[in-house]
């Protein structure tokens, strides 16, 4: 699966949806219901009951947030669905990719195939990731919304009055034990189900990640074997010594492929986004240590050990580097440890992923929790009365690993999108191209952990997670609500504050006037609406 930033689709660019729309700007956005339980949210809603998939055993079982892992898939996937799949009339759906675009249905085998085991017409609107915004604002305020469409509720004004106006209502349908009658949407764990309530209100259904867009610093296992490096650093100076040690300016090598400043800030024990001290959220932003972690990566920048192209060269191009040996490290979420084999690679090739060692020495850090979902996806309420067929395709959407549907979404059919090594699918030139519909931004199953062919690799994915996923620091806002978050957050953001400083525009000690002006210009605003939906939550 291809890693998606949401700042990165969005970009500020649904900062008219509202009222092109016709929605208000400041009101409804209440997050009254956020955060709800099986026992009951602040106002007595209930999540969908999870209800685990029992059907596929997989090799390791992840706990503590960890993603469970197999290494080999069933020979005889058994099928996760019995009868049929939707009411046979045509769905329209709005969703993204990072892919390339895949071949028009006429052109399109697997899109076909697709059609031919649902039974009926299947349009799929696949946007561009760095489109999605501008065509998502393009659909709402022109009322043209398909049946199911994509939302990133981290990043659309007035989302609460949105939802109202142009979506259905699931509470009925899954709230709850509701929910058993779309098993495979059970399957998705209740953290994920939190940012589909507003209102009180379930209004759509989430694309969980689990603990796969958390950051980790990656490095070249092979090549650092290679040389006798075969522990990470454990300290900040011990850190730079390595990077210095690793830059080659004759190979054009260096140790790394951007300035990790994440990994940075969780070395000098920086919160995720925001903290909560003596009952009060605090930004991260506001942690004086964040000048320490911003000088330790204009050192790194000093030092010449970063790739000269680092701060403007794209995610994929930075995992070609590390593919090729061009960096040696380089940070990136755990889903992109699938991709980097996307890459040409040596047979050689391997990752680690390294725990942030305490700035000054004497252990480890804990990394920052991503978000357990990515997007929701939603009914169009004009599709009302057709709110159980499109549930039964999102459930059928959602099938897990190690049924035939899974199989069949993600690798297509056998000798023509996949070839088999041993029992593990094999996507060929065809199969990824034709495959990449945007059908896993639509609905998904929980992540799995697997690498076809490769169960060492697999496994070293699996102990990586289990090693920094459960002493992860969650953000304690991810699944609340801010307005002023949503309008002017990237606007105001620092961001651009941070790049002037590692580049050497700007020096450290700009960081604080920075902050004023953040605190002043909105951030302050954003702390006080986060506070307030926080204090709404049960206990």
């Amino acid at each position: 699966m291809p890693e998606l930033s949401r700042r990165q689709i969005l970009g500020g660019s649904l900062a008219a949806v509202a009222s092109a729309a016709g929605l208000p700007l400041l009101q409804g956005c209440s997050n009254k219901g956020r955060g709800g339980t099986d026992a009951g949210g602040a106002d007595g809603i209930k999540l969908p009951k999870y209800i685990a998939y029992q059907d596929f055993t997989p090799d390791l079982t992840g706990k503590n947030g960890v993603d469970s892992a197999t290494f080999k898939y069933p020979a005889d996937p058994v099928a996760a669905i019995s009868g049929p799949v939707g009411d046979g009339q045509r769905v329209a759906a709005l969703t993204v990719t990072n892919s390339p675009a895949p071949p028009a249905r006429g052109r399109n085998a697997y899109w076909q195939e697709l059609e031919r085991r649902l039974g009926f017409t299947f349009d799929i609107e696949i946007v561009p990731s760095t489109d999605y915004g501008q065509r998502f604002q393009t659909a709402v305020a022109g009322g043209k919304l398909p049946d199911l469409f994509s939302i990133y509720p981290g990043q659309v004004p007035s989302l609460p009055a949105l939802l109202q106006k142009k979506a259905v209502d699931l509470t009925p349908h899954l709230s709850g034990d509701a929910i058993s009658k779309y098993p495979l949407l059970a399957n998705v764990p209740t953290v994920s189900w939190k940012q589909t309530v507003y209102d009180g209100k379930i209004y759509g259904i989430p694309i969980p990640r689990g603990a796969q867009s958390t950051l980790t610093l990656y490095s070249r296992d092979d090549l650092l074997t290679k040389l006798g490096i075969t522990k990470p650093p454990a300290s900040l100076q011990e850190l730079q010594d390595l990077c210095k040690e690793l830059t080659l300016a004759k190979t054009n090598t260096w140790a790394l492929g951007r300035v990790p400043l994440t990994y940075l800030r969780q070395m000098f024990k920086i919160p995720n986004g925001w903290s909560v001290q003596n009952g009060r959220l605090v930004s991260a932003f506001e942690a004086e240590q964040q000048k320490d972690a911003l000088e330790a990566g204009r050192k790194l920048m000093v030092a010449g050990v970063v790739h000269p192209d680092g701060f403007t060269a794209p995610g994929s191009i930075r995992k070609t580097w590390v593919a090729n040996g061009s960096t040696l490290m380089v940070d990136d979420s755990f889903s992109a440890w699938h991709a980097f084999y996307n890459y040409p690679h040596p047979d050689t090739f391997r990752l680690a992923a390294w725990a942030p060692p305490i700035a000054e020495g004497g252990g480890t850090a804990p990394v920052w929790l991503g978000a357990p979902t990515i997007n929701i996806t939603a009914i169009n309420l004009t599709a009302s009365d057709r709110v159980e067929a499109l549930l039964s395709l999102l459930n059928y959407l959602a099938a897990p690993f190690g049924t035939s549907e899974y199989l069949f979404k993600n690798y297509g059919v056998k000798d023509v999108h996949h070839t088999l090594k041993g029992t593990d699918p094999v996507l060929t030139d065809k199969g990824r191209t034709e495959i990449a519909l945007g059908l896993e931004y639509v609905a998904n199953a929980p992540w799995m952990t697997y690498q076809p062919g490769a169960p060492d690799v697999t496994k070293a994915q699996f102990d990586a997670q289990d090693t920094l996923v459960p002493t992860a620091v969650a953000d304690p806002t991810i699944s609340l609500y801010s307005e002023t978050n949503v309008r002017k957050g990237n606007q105001i953001g620092m961001g651009d504050l941070e790049l002037d400083i590692l580049q050497g525009r700007k020096p450290v000690s700009a960081w604080d006037e920075g902050l004023a002006k953040w605190k002043k210009a909105g951030g302050d605003t954003i702390r006080d609406e986060f506070q307030k939906a926080l204090d709404h939550q049960p206990s």
